[in-house]
């Protein structure tokens, strides 16, 4: 008995196209191992001026408070008495949204943690600090500035 090729023949268009398909596979699954946030989970760092974001007596000496305003999530600490900083409440891993817990910035996601003062990564697998925004006080209320 005579053997018999059982090796297919695939065209050129046929072997591009599935290599065009697995291509866009890689592409897919490798978009979940990204570090970056995009702009819009946290902002650009800024927000129009004069913005309520609230009163500072919501945000105890020593830790912080989460506030939205116009759709951005803020973090606003206030490491010491009438020392007052907001940042992006979204982290920069993964963005999931950060809170103050026992004196820092943390994600309970994956645990990476944030100076409260300058929002830089502290711990975790964040390797990229929170934006920051400017804010002022005025007569006990905190505004973007």
């Amino acid at each position: 008995m005579a053997a018999r090729n059982l090796t297919p023949k695939l065209s050129r268009r046929e072997v591009l196209g599935l290599g065009a398909i697995g291509a866009a596979g890689v592409a897919v699954a490798l978009t979940g191992c990204s570090n970056a946030v995009s702009a819009s989970a946290g902002g650009s760092g800024m927000l129009p001026q004069g913005l309520e974001i609230g009163p500072t007596s919501d945000v105890p000496v020593g830790a912080g408070r989460n506030f939205e305003v116009e759709g951005t999530k803020l973090v606003v600490t206030q490491p010491v008495a009438d020392e007052f900083h907001a940042f992006s409440a979204i982290c920069t891993h993964e963005g999931c949204v950060v809170g103050c817990r026992e004196k820092i910035i943390k994600c309970d996601c994956h645990e990476a943690t944030f100076n409260p003062v300058n929002g830089d990564p502290m711990s975790g697998p964040a390797n990229s600090p929170l934006p920051s925004y400017a804010i002022e006080v005025k007569d006990g209320v905190i505004y973007t500035a």
